[in-house]
């Protein structure tokens, strides 16, 4: 029988056997949810449904809001995806993809690449965020741009508490960040400081100018206007390739999300260029295996997990490529089934059976990156996931804008023209990126996301199979302790040696073969290795009570809170 236990309270769980790290809150609503991963991000979502918006204008109060308080993984100098549950049934997904810009000169990229540097106006690629926001905004919102935009100026001009992770990756990227005097400036404290400590109040006074003149002139300055034309002066300035052209041309599609069902609920991911494929590879293998198998704590189970990580990671990359001279679809149930057959107990599947592809292999962008899950009480949802690529983008910002721009150039490459990831005029940025919805008899059952890297898709199928196959409610699932497999090229096993998983659990993988390992243990040293297991902040619906319910994961420092009430819809 398969339980839905995130319908109810969910499975007991004795909070005595998690660290305080993993300790979480699930917030608990009757007018919606949102989950992000900052509590002033989230306050100013739910502010906006209070006020009697939809989760479309909400999410997108959030995304702006999140540029400002956490703008080492996101803001209006990246990229982001949607997917989007309309209260008619209809789903969608909002295709912000950037591209590389027109002017890029293949050479100087390539003397750049050379010199080993992964930062600077050489990464930056066309931004995209604003542009997606405001067309989901006007195409399913029911607010202007400048009332969504506010809680982000307030925020900018009045402050918000530094964050931990955020000191843990300003310290990591210390030397590279104050190369630029833009970026030095943003981050600087009113005491002069560049590093403050957690719970410090931080501003940022150029970013809510240039939001208030967004919120007057409109979004169009940023791609058509006064903006755009201060964006190209200061690539032009530091050596980067964006230009206005690059800008005016930015077009934001809408696409049928991927699809597939999980033990009989409908899962709907982002397609290619985003992560999608491997959330749905990774469902299709471990659906082969019975509830209890997954349910239970095991060596066998981790194990098993581990295995389709590393299918799915295969199939995605297949499916990315878009290659069908196999003879197979990478993404279908038979071909699960098939897949499902290599695992072995005890054993590695055998790397020469997974490879589909003779091609060189070219790992997405992706290092820093957020996620907002939204829900209102009119059947609305929307799950929408940006970044910037590596923490702190290209670490540049234009003086006076105040604002990261985006590294997506960084991961291509100028040496292999047969590789999806080469470089060239108008390249689209691939990520792991796969902000996700999940149905039950349609009806939203959950909504969720997760930053990670390429361990994205595994970290979104891990809680899925949480929620499914052991009956968790959405907090436990999302805290529960992970083992992931670490995508194509970077092959490694990352394992939280967190109860019920052991000691012995590691050293018996070990001796299957997994001998890359990751492992972290609590408490932690102040690394950034916690963050390195993902950041779901997830939320769920009980149909029966009329319950919303939400977590922020607190891997990175992920908050979740529901109306209290709600204004009359007009």
């Amino acid at each position: 029988m398969c339980g839905f236990g995130l319908l109810s309270a969910g499975t007991p769980r004795d909070d005595n056997r998690l660290p305080p790290e993993l300790c979480a809150t699930e917030a608990r609503s009757d007018f919606g949810m949102v989950a992000t991963g900052s509590p002033k991000a989230t306050r100013a979502a739910v502010e906006i449904l209070e006020r009697g918006g939809n989760a479309i204008d909400a999410a997108v109060a959030a995304a702006l809001t999140l540029g400002v308080v956490d703008s080492d993984a996101s803001g209006i100098g990246g990229m982001s995806y949607m997917v989007i549950l309309l209260a008619n049934g209809r789903t969608l997904a909002v295709d912000g993809t950037s591209y590389s810009p027109m002017s890029i000169d293949i050479e100087r990229f390539r003397k750049f690449k050379e010199s080993g540097r992964t930062y600077g106006y050489e990464t930056i690629s066309v931004p995209t965020t604003l542009a997606t926001l405001e067309y989901a905004r006007a195409r399913y919102g029911t607010m202007d741009m400048t009332t969504l935009l506010q809680p982000a100026v307030e925020t900018a001009e009045h402050g918000y508490p530094l964050s931990e992770i955020q000191i843990i990756w300003t310290k990591k990227y210390y030397e590279n960040i104050m190369r630029s005097s833009a970026y030095m400036r943003f981050l600087t404290m009113d005491d002069g400081r560049t590093i403050g400590q957690p719970g410090d109040r931080h501003c940022r006074p150029d970013l809510a100018n240039t939001l208030r003149r967004i919120a007057k002139e409109g979004v169009g300055s940023f791609y058509f206007g006064r903006i755009a034309g201060e964006i190209e002066a200061d690539m032009i300035r530091g050596g980067g390739y964006v230009r206005k052209p690059d800008l005016a041309m930015v077009r934001i599609r809408e696409v049928q999300p991927l699809h597939t069902t999980y033990r009989g609920l409908d899962v709907f991911t982002f397609p290619p260029p985003g992560g999608g494929a491997g959330v749905v590879a990774a469902l299709n293998t471990l659906e082969n295996y019975p509830i209890d198998f997954l349910a239970r704590d095991s060596v066998e189970r981790h194990h098993v997990l581990i295995e389709a990580f590393r299918i799915a990671a295969a199939d995605a990359r297949e499916a990315r490529n878009r290659q069908r001279s196999f003879g197979f679809d990478p993404l279908s149930k038979g071909h699960a089934r098939d897949r499902a057959m290599f695992i072995v107990p005890g054993e590695m599947i055998p790397e020469e059976l997974l490879a589909a592809s003779t091609d060189p292999e070219c790992d997405p962008a992706g290092e820093s990156t957020t996620q907002i899950s939204v829900a209102d009480s009119q059947g609305n949802a929307v799950s929408l996931t940006q970044t910037l690529s590596r923490s702190f983008g290209a670490k540049v910002a234009t003086p006076g804008l105040g604002f990261p721009y985006n590294s997506f150039l960084e991961p291509f490459n100028v040496d292999k023209p047969q590789c999806p990831g080469y470089l060239q005029t108008n390249s689209p940025c691939t990520t792991d990126m796969a902000p996700t919805i999940v149905l039950k008899d349609g009806k939203l059952f959950a909504a969720l996301g997760s930053p990670g890297s390429n361990r994205i898709p595994a970290v979104i199928a891990t809680v899925i199979s949480n929620m499914v196959d052991r009956g968790m409610g959405v907090r436990d699932a999302v805290t529960a302790p992970r083992v992931l497999w670490g995508g194509v090229s970077r092959k490694r096993v990352y394992l939280e040696l967190v109860e019920p998983i052991s000691e012995a659990d590691a050293e018996a993988l070990e001796q299957m073969g997994y001998e890359n390992m990751t492992i972290l243990q609590y408490p932690t040293n102040g690394d950034d290795t916690m963050a390195k297991f993902g950041g779901v902040n997830a939320i769920a619906h009980d149909p029966r009570t009329g319950f919303f319910n939400g977590v922020g994961d607190p891997r990175r420092g992920g908050s979740a809170m529901g109306p209290r009430v709600v204004a009359p819809h007009e």
